[in-house]
């Protein structure tokens, strides 16, 4: 009950001696009572509505304008992310196909001319295999892709008047994803003067034809300057103007020769077949041809041998890069396809600089090389292939080798387990070292099998410790070359002579006094270069130390 409301004074009962008639009482009362409670309700019924409608109206109308302002925040924020992103409402285009079947698009325009609804959009919706061919014409000249797509297989690509050769992987099916479905960014002009965008003389100029028997064409303008980036594109009859990604359009500026592969020779897919039987290189920059063959003698651990001009075991690792650069090769670009007669002349290819010609089980390899620019690069001709590639002069080791890169580091490295003796002559020091070796296969605490070889080695008729003759064998074969000498050849110093336990002939290196600082090394009669004379004196002084039992120093 309100407070405000006024209470009625309540009166005090009367004594049963004094108490009124008790009917009229009754009466009295009872009207008041209903007096009462009417007066109550009344006060209820006003007070009410006000007291407890109104606050919970003003909440209600309070959520609905949060909930407004939140839903409106939230797509302001919205838009701003998708411009942020580069995201764009689609542009308002209708596609369509003429009588003539040539792929149409037109841009929806209001009352006054203007663009009607800006934005990103497709000219065409159409996927790899959905194309017959594609014309492409462009600055460098113009190719002709066609394509086929057999029933659950690839699509197969071929390029028309060079069918014979190999495609680029993957180059073919770039161009073809980038004119089936071609999309732009936002639209320039609905009807622009095509010569302010480089559309009257296109950079390239797209014809592609569909399996549907409908075609289309696309005209690619200058890039784009300013903020927005993009090449300007022209699609169909129209003159409205679109902007393209400039990476949609750059397929279409792509040449012939973009599109053959870099493979300059196959790659070698049998182990089987990737040893030569012989490599010979010559050309402008060599006075006499070079060969190499594969050395075949397991008493001497080579590679290769040079066979001609001279006779020598090749540079191990500059072999190895003669020999891995020929089978499998790949270019940095091609130059030209089908070359003329002058044109390999103004490559330098007419006349070469350098040329390999390498024997192999399963076929025979002629590579030319020019000379190389002040870039390091060279133009490499395959005439089996018929092209003109570039490649780093690092690349192909055999067109800048010599007989200096040839010559082995050490002059014999002889294989201990195939030597029978070792004659050793040094001014007043001449001995002879008879050599048996045995090799077995042991297995390891691992299960696994490897051949161990035992070498015993005795000097009349007495046994060498294995350590000191160990020593002394890796002095001999490490002697190391210094290069060609430069004086005359003088008196012997030192000669060394070993024999084999195979069929091969006894070799001998012989040391002379020279000169120059270094002693000159000959072996078997031709001088293959020159040796330290501190490391020749030392050797000699460890052979003293092993006939008289003495531990020797390994240098």
């Amino acid at each position: 009950m309100d407070e405000n409301i006024k209470k009625e004074p309540i009166e005090e009962a009367a004594s049963p001696e004094t108490a009124p008639d008790t009917s009229a009482q009754k009466a009295e009362d009872n009207t008041a009572l209903d007096s009462f409670l009417s007066r109550e309700q009344e006060q209820k019924k006003a007070v009410k509505p006000v007291k407890k409608r109104k606050p919970i109206l003003i909440v209600i109308i309070a959520l609905v304008i949060v909930a407004a302002l939140v839903v409106t925040l939230i797509l302001v924020r919205h838009r701003t992310y998708q411009k942020s992103e580069g995201v764009t409402d689609p542009a308002e285009i209708t596609l369509d196909v003429g009588k003539d079947g040539v792929h149409e698009a037109s841009v929806a325009l209001d009352e006054n001319g203007n663009i009607l609804q800006n934005g990103s959009g497709s000219l065409l919706t159409y996927v790899p295999a959905d194309i017959k061919e594609i014309n492409v014409e462009n600055q460098d000249g113009s190719f002709t892709v066609t394509s086929t797509t057999p029933e659950g297989e690839a699509t197969v690509y071929k390029l028309v008047g060079f069918e014979d050769y190999t495609l680029q992987e993957g180059i073919a099916d770039e161009i073809a994803s980038h004119v089936s479905a071609l999309e732009f960014t936002k639209i320039i002009s609905a009807n622009g003067n095509l010569s302010d965008y480089g559309l009257d003389k296109p950079l390239a100029t797209v014809n592609v034809s569909f399996n549907d028997g409908t075609s289309a064409l696309i005209r690619v303008g200058n890039n784009a300057a300013g903020e927005d980036t993009g090449a300007y594109v022209a699609f169909g009859s129209s003159d409205a103007v679109y902007l393209v990604s400039s990476e949609n359009v750059k397929p279409f500026l792509y040449s012939v020769n973009s599109l053959i592969s870099l493979d300059i020779t196959d790659k070698m897919e049998d182990s089987d077949k990737s040893e030569f039987s012989t490599l010979t290189v010559s050309g402008s920059r060599y006075d006499e041809p070079i060969t190499l063959e594969p050395n075949t003698d397991k008493a001497i651990d080579a590679s290769y041998i040079v066979t001609s001009p001279l006779r020598m075991y090749a540079n191990a690792t500059e072999s190895y890069d003669i020999a891995g650069s020929i089978r499998g090769l790949y270019a940095e670009g091609v130059v030209c396809v089908n070359p003329s007669d002058n044109q390999l002349s103004s490559y330098g290819l007419s006349e070469p600089y350098a040329s390999v010609k390498a024997t192999y089980p399963d076929t025979e390899i002629t590579l030319h090389a020019s000379a190389p620019n002040d870039d390091g690069l060279v133009y490499i001709y395959n005439p089996d292939k018929n092209v003109v590639y570039t490649i780093q002069l690092a690349a192909v080791s055999w067109a800048k080798t010599g007989l200096d890169l040839l010559t082995p580091e050490n002059p014999l490295i002889v294989n201990k387990a195939y030597v029978s003796a070792i004659d050793f002559s040094a001014g007043d020091t001449s001995f002879k070292v008879d050599v048996t070796s045995s090799t077995e296969t042991v297995t390891d605490d691992d299960g696994n099998e490897q051949e161990v070889t035992t070498t015993t080695a005795t000097y009349d008729g007495k046994e060498l410790t294995e350590q000191n003759f160990s020593i002394f064998f890796q002095n001999l074969t490490a002697i190391k070359n210094q290069g060609s000498p430069d004086g005359g050849k003088g008196s012997t110093v030192m000669s060394v002579t070993y024999s084999y336990t195979t069929d091969r002939s006894d070799d001998t290196l012989t040391v002379y006094t020279s000169d120059a600082t270094n002693y000159i090394l000959e072996l078997n009669g031709s001088v293959v270069g020159t040796a330290s004379k501190a490391y020749i004196d030392s050797l000699i002084e460890g052979a003293q130390g092993l006939i008289k039992g003495e531990n020797i120093t390994s240098l």
